[in-house]
């Protein structure tokens, strides 16, 4: 398994002016639409010098090239055309993302419109917020003579969520002509993705924070070649089948350790109900809704037996992310769904237990009880090597003894040792019976005071 995880920090500040923006867009065979989406983006209300437009002509068969020349000459340095033989609207989107040097990049399908305030918007929100990484909107959706089809392109998606990657795994929202983001964080689609939008929105929310703006700030034409929302038939299974392969490929491969348990169980739902409406559309439950080969079962396999190794260990949350990931090699395998489930609730009830370390300094050294009470030379010394410390807590397991005679006598201990008033010497008692989850949390979070005490003995 393949983990697409970028170390590296990201800066997302921005200077107080108004950020540099270049505009992406693939065209094949879209003469008749191609002039008026270049003229949307070059009508902007932006600075013209913050606004670069970078067209791919994808190996166009009719006058695409010609009318996208005719703004190359009237608008230089302003609008670029690179010519490519045919290879999809992927690699044309990757070959305009490479040639990219603004600070935010856009997309504009060629046969759409961008209305006349849409880059400021955008531009505006992700200058005056740091957390955020990429924004989108609405459109307006028209036919090809611009007359409205419907006043919303998305419709009615409820609250849309900041951090926004869980809700984008199960279903993309954000359409290629709405979306605006950090030019740091567009990364070229792999050769496996057939959604540049997706796959831009998944890089954004894979590491930051991602806003949705209600208002219809772009146009969406629908017309007969591009129809993909509201087919039925083979052509809804074919959509569908192309959804839920993006899905496990980017559960294969796309950093998951972010997710919350639930978010997990959010995630894999969301592709059951692609798979759901894959098989309403063929009106047969004999449908291949995924191609699966040994290799796959094999990595699922390996990913279960790891999930099982970090149950046993006691953490769930990452236990979540493996099985979810195992079901993504080998979806077929109503166990790994089984054990899923399963595990989200406990880690879910975990989570409602309450943290035996809560208020701990950041770090942790742990003792026991009755080792400090049969030896008060091991508090004093602790006291001695943490002396100027203001980052490191004692933590003090007496869950072993009644709760009134821990408290009565650890109190005298400290009393003895002089450590009452002290401000260097952080002191945390973790008495009351604990359910083994949090014992386990603790003991993992904790360095015992042994180690502790032979360190500063080699030293």
């Amino acid at each position: 398994m393949v983990k697409l995880i970028d170390p590296e920090p990201i800066n997302l500040s921005m200077p107080l002016e108004l950020p540099s923006v270049t505009a992406l867009m693939p065209a094949y065979n879209y003469a008749g639409y191609v002039g008026r989406a270049i003229q949307s983006v070059l009508d902007q209300d932006y600075p013209p010098h913050l606004l670069r437009l970078v067209v791919v002509d994808d190996g166009s068969t009719d006058d695409t090239a010609a009318v996208i020349s005719r703004f190359v000459t009237s608008h230089p340095g302003r609008v670029t055309l690179i010519q490519q033989p045919n290879s999809g609207p992927s690699a044309a989107i990757n070959r305009a993302l490479a040639q990219a040097d603004g600070d935010l990049v856009a997309v504009i399908d060629a046969d759409d419109i961008w209305l006349p305030d849409k880059t400021r918007r955008q531009a505006e929100v992700l200058r005056d917020d740091a957390s955020l990484g990429m924004v989108f909107c609405d459109m307006r959706v028209i036919d090809q003579d611009e007359r409205t089809v419907r006043p919303s392109q998305v419709g009615e998606i409820g609250t849309f969520p900041r951090r926004a990657f869980a809700a984008l795994l199960c279903q993309n929202v954000a359409t290629q002509s709405s979306i605006m983001i950090r030019r740091s964080l567009a990364k070229q689609l792999p050769p496996e993705i057939p959604y540049s939008d997706w796959w831009f929105a998944l890089c954004a929310a894979e590491r930051t924070e991602v806003a949705y703006l209600r208002d219809q700030l772009a146009l969406y034409r629908e017309h007969g070649s591009n129809l993909t929302s509201g087919v039925s038939g083979q052509s809804a299974v074919r959509e569908h089948r192309k959804e839920i392969a993006f899905q496990l490929w980017a559960i294969r491969h796309l950093d998951l350790t972010t997710l919350a348990p639930r978010e997990v169980l959010q995630v894999w739902r969301g592709v059951e109900e692609h798979a759901r409406r894959a098989v309403a559309a063929a009106g047969s439950l004999f449908l291949e809704l995924a191609q699966i080969g040994e290799d796959d079962r094999a990595a699922a396999e390996d990913l279960a037996a790891a999930a099982e190794a970090l149950l046993q260990d006691g953490d769930l949350p990452a236990a979540c992310v493996t099985l979810l990931v195992a079901r993504a090699f080998d979806p077929f395998r109503p166990e790994l769904g089984e054990t899923l489930e399963e595990t989200v609730r406990r880690a879910e009830w975990e989570a409602t237990l309450r943290d035996p370390l809560e208020g701990a300094r950041d770090q942790v050294i742990l003792a026991d009880a009755e080792d400090l009470l049969a030896d008060e030379s091991l508090l004093a010394e602790y006291a001695s090597i943490v002396s100027g410390r203001h980052d490191i807590s004692l933590a003090i397991d007496a869950t072993r003894m009644p709760v009134g005679e821990a408290s009565c006598e650890l109190t005298m201990l400290v009393e003895r040792c002089g450590l009452a008033d002290s401000e260097d010497v952080d002191l945390i008692a973790v008495v009351g019976e604990l359910d083994p989850s949090q014992r386990r949390s603790m003991v993992r979070r904790a360095t015992p005071l042994s180690e502790l005490l032979a360190s500063a003995i080699r030293r």
